[in-house]
């Protein structure tokens, strides 16, 4: 029985949510083949806050760019 376990900021549309869900399920039954009743699929939701790329939290201002640093040296560049 396969597990879908996605992990991702807090979603404010739960349309979005549940769309998303539904179509990790239908990939993988499609590419594996499990009758979709064997096939759980669940979100888990993080605060920014809690959440970091790089070592930068995902409440940081400037997320977007310092998340994509290679070193910790660039900040200080």
């Amino acid at each position: 029985m396969p597990v879908i376990h996605i992990s991702t900021f807090k979603m404010k549309d739960q349309e979005k949510a549940q769309a998303l869900l539904e179509e990790v399920t239908a990939a993988m039954h499609r590419v594996t083949g499990v009758p979709l009743d064997k096939i759980s699929a669940y979100l888990t939701e993080v605060e920014p806050s809690r959440w970091t790329d790089a070592g930068v939290l995902g409440s940081d201002p400037n997320f977007q760019i310092r998340s994509r640093r290679k070193s910790y040296y660039e900040d200080k560049e």
